[in-house]
């Protein structure tokens, strides 16, 4: 009789944790979702190109890295990842993701997803941001919360081939 419930504990257990992975994930999502996440960030078909696409978010970072890049997101940002600032002859200044710069001209895609490109010699100012445009979420989200989106992202490894 033992060796038939063991089988059937480990069953059980295996059931729990798919069923708990499951809920971790639903709720990460939701979280994503009402974060505003995909304002800037891309997953699948949904969001926005401005920052970072997290669609195979999982298979390319550790758990500690994505609850650090939560927690503290400007203690690491990744060069394709850097924000420029411009400010035109005119006075107004324009924010996005630096696309590419070169002796003459600097392209950046601002956060509504425009592409934008400016001579360097018409502008009164242009620098990169040693900050990223994204907010840390250590003081926003409890544990609970911040360990259901890590385990979201976690689970984003991608289109299934």
């Amino acid at each position: 009789m033992n060796r038939l419930l063991f089988p059937i504990a480990i069953l059980l257990i295996a059931a729990m944790t798919v069923r708990g992975q499951d809920d971790v994930a639903s709720r990460g999502k939701v979280l994503v979702e009402s974060q505003k996440c995909l304002d800037c960030h891309r997953i699948g078909d949904s969001g926005s190109h401005l920052g970072p696409d997290l669609s195979d978010i999982g298979s390319r970072r550790s758990l500690d890295v994505l609850r650090r890049s939560i927690v503290a997101p400007d203690e690491e940002v990744l060069p394709e990842h850097r924000q420029v600032r411009v400010v035109t002859a005119n006075g107004a200044a324009v924010v996005g993701r630096l696309l590419n710069q070169d002796t003459f001209s600097i392209q950046l895609m601002t956060r509504q997803g425009d592409l934008r490109s400016f001579l360097k010699s018409s502008l009164r100012e242009h620098h990169i941001l040693t900050k990223g445009l994204m907010p840390s979420f250590g003081d926003r989200l409890t544990p609970g919360q911040l360990a259901d989106l890590v385990g979201y992202l976690a689970s984003l490894k991608g289109a299934e081939k």
